[in-house]
């Protein structure tokens, strides 16, 4: 079977935490590649592609790719969203996480359309679990 985790580490609040991604299933890839092909350019950049998103689709694209992100915590690894609820409360507020972690996901589940796709982490720890 294909890996579909990957884990990375990313400083909060000047400590390194481990993050577990799982690629987005086929339907919420194929949806995200579908917002992708939609812009203009013809050349893709993912971050004007974000600011260039409705607030609607952002929080539609950020609750999926979140909902795919866990956070490793004392008791083990913690889901950051669950049916677009927060489960790991201190990221509730933390838009720069947030945004690394939408991103980060994107690129990964997205790696294999993109010439120069994948992770943006210099702190990946493993390329898969599985």
């Amino acid at each position: 079977m294909r890996g579909i985790y990957k884990i990375i580490s990313i400083s909060v609040d000047e400590k390194k935490m481990d993050f577990r991604l799982k690629k987005l299933d086929a339907f919420s890839g194929a949806g995200l590649l579908r917002m992708i092909a939609d812009e203009p350019e013809e050349k893709v950049d993912l971050m004007s592609f974000f600011v260039r998103l409705s607030d609607t689709a952002l929080r539609r694209l950020m609750s999926v790719c979140l909902e795919h992100v866990e956070v490793m915590l004392p008791a083990g690894w913690n889901p950051i969203m669950t049916r677009g609820e927060w489960s790991w409360q201190e990221a509730e507020y933390d838009t720069l996480l947030c945004l690394k972690l939408t991103l980060e996901e994107a690129l990964w589940t997205l790696q294999g359309f993109f010439g120069a796709g994948g992770s943006t982490s210099r702190n990946e720890k493993t390329d898969t679990i599985l």
